[in-house]
């Protein structure tokens, strides 16, 4: 939207983790010498943690681009919930390794061939295990067996253990002792300093092709800062609703005053009320010129990421109905169900229509205590805590409904603090199911009353488990083009090796999918491709609009 205005070849500031963007803090660098210390060593186990959005698979990926294939064989698991059988299936298929049968003798066989013969060509073989607090006890105590596979003098296989600081605290668990005690190598990567923001911001404006098209300014970066706490995920967040503010004002310069509209955009607060605007300037500024280090974080973001909240307090739910098993009569009047929304109070329809989404994904509910969720980029960021993606839609509902993903629906009926937005979890026929139910429909609604409300806006909630960058170019390869490669397979559209290369075969693949699902075809993919792509994904229990 705005990357031509400020003069960028692309967006800046993407959530997605993409190897042209890389930036390594001083931190970051520790991290990938502690790694590649490990690794060379043949120490057997490394451990790299860090907090949601430090920047581990950055590291991850700049440390997997600098193995050669003539020295290293790598593999890299996305999905850590797999019973102890999935994941050596699992590890055998990324390694090359086909073994006829399921059982774990001969899984574990057929991996220890294949690492000796490794061995014997010189070769260092590497398994990265992401998002690995996720792992189950009995997976863990599979790995430590893995790592049994050795010579009598080196360690055959190095794994490397990537998670979020619940991975120690489970390692300290008194039934995973030894393998907590063969790890020789551990890092903990901690969030950017003030100077390395600033560096970081600038870094990625001049990768996306700054042209002097748009600055920001020094006290909005300390703000930027401030508010992140130096954490790269929140500083793309807001930089990128600061650039949107900028340009919806056709200024090109991103002041402290921009930066605190988009803090408050963020935090849900409508466009004319700045009181909480201004409580964040005054706070914003205290931290400033008292230079506090005690300060966490914001109390009323937290109240609404993850304050526990009683019954008494939270928001009044709509009353609770029994879907019909016959579908209901359509209505046709759209004004019934603009005066049936404006009866209750925006922020509990947001609420429970997310809700609705997050529980189609099996993820866990939000609960808000006084806060507000009045805004699309409120629930991405709390959809993203929940490793979850919201992607927006321009366009008609039924082609929306085609892409067989749950997703938000934005209505044309405006309330004192902006536009009601509607869950929308199933389709059949010419019916859909909307939660918060409407009209004593028990949820169920005809496709063209609730095409006379919308907007044409809409977003999608998905997972992006294989770490799949939005933008590819013809030449690249790493190993999350595998992961793209199987999905257009899983899909029938791709019919050659699995080799992580974007090349002819692939992009015809590509745009073969684009075309049969109606999106403009465009071979560096995009994020609303990859959405729809993902409901390919076998490894991930996706919910559908249409069922299994």
């Amino acid at each position: 939207m705005y990357t031509r205005y400020f003069g960028f070849n692309e967006k800046p500031f993407t959530l997605t983790p993409n190897p042209r963007f890389i930036f390594l803090s001083k931190n970051h660098k520790e991290a990938f010498a502690h790694l590649l210390y490990g690794i060379n060593s043949h120490y057997g186990f490394i451990e790299l943690t860090g907090e949601v959005g430090t920047g581990k698979t950055t590291v991850l990926r700049t440390l997997l681009g600098q193995f050669q294939d003539e020295n290293y064989r790598c593999a890299l698991i996305f999905n850590p919930c797999l019973t102890a059988v999935e994941l050596l299936r699992s590890i055998n298929q990324e390694f090359g390794i086909t073994t006829s049968s399921d059982c774990i003798n001969d899984l574990l066989a057929g991996l220890n061939r294949f690492l000796l013969d490794e061995n014997n060509q010189g070769r260092t073989v590497v398994l990265v295990i992401d998002e690995s607090q996720n792992l189950h006890t009995e997976v863990l105590e599979q790995l430590r067996l893995i790592s049994n596979l050795e010579t009598e003098s080196d360690k055959l296989i190095q794994i490397i253990l990537a998670g979020q600081p619940e991975l120690e605290t489970i390692l300290r668990q008194r039934n995973l002792r030894q393998l907590n005690q063969r790890i020789a190598v551990r890092y903990r990567l901690r969030p950017l300093e003030k100077d390395e923001t600033r560096a970081y911001i600038l870094h990625r404006m001049e990768i996306a092709g700054k042209t002097g098209g748009v600055t920001f300014t020094n006290a909005a970066m300390a703000y930027i800062h401030l508010y992140s706490r130096g954490i790269p995920r929140m500083i793309n967040i807001l930089c990128d609703r600061a650039l949107l503010i900028a340009y919806g004002d056709e200024q090109r310069r991103v002041s402290c005053i921009t930066v605190i509209r988009a803090i408050a955009e963020l935090l849900g607060v409508s466009a004319g009320r700045y009181v909480l605007a201004g409580l964040v300037a005054t706070v914003l500024t205290v931290i400033a010129l008292t230079g506090s280090s005690r300060y966490s974080g914001w109390p009323w973001k937290q109240r609404i990421a993850s304050s526990p909240v009683s019954t008494q307090n939270a928001p009044r739910p709509f009353p609770a109905k029994n879907v019909p098993v016959a579908i209901a009569k359509p209505f046709q009047q759209s004004h019934q169900l603009e005066q049936e929304l404006l009866k209750h109070d925006l922020n509990e329809v947001h609420i429970q229509a997310c809700n609705a989404l997050l529980t189609s994904w099996n993820a866990q509910p939000i609960r808000i205590f006084k806060g507000t969720l009045t805004s699309p980029g409120t629930f991405s960021r709390l959809a993203a805590k929940r490793h979850l993606r919201c992607t927006v839609f321009k366009g008609s509902l039924d082609d929306v409904i085609n892409f067989n993903l749950p997703f938000l629906i934005v209505t044309k009926i405006s309330g004192r603090s902006g536009r009601y937005y509607l869950a929308v979890t199933a389709a059949s026929g010419d019916s859909v199911s909307v939660s918060p139910p409407l009209l004593g429909s028990g949820g169920i609604l005809s496709r063209n009353d609730l095409a006379s409300i919308a907007d044409g806006v809409y977003y999608l909630l998905w997972k992006n488990s294989g770490h799949i960058p939005d933008r590819i170019q013809r030449g690249d390869k790493n190993f999350e083009l595998r992961y793209f490669q199987r999905l257009l397979k899983q899909a029938g559209f791709y019919h050659e090796v699995i080799n992580g290369e974007y090349n002819d075969a692939t992009t015809k693949a590509l745009v073969a999918f684009q075309q049969s699902k109606g999106i403009s075809a465009n071979e560096t993919m995009g994020e609303l491709t990859l959405t729809v792509l993902s409901t390919y994904d076998t490894s991930v229990k996706a919910p559908s609009l249409k069922g299994s």
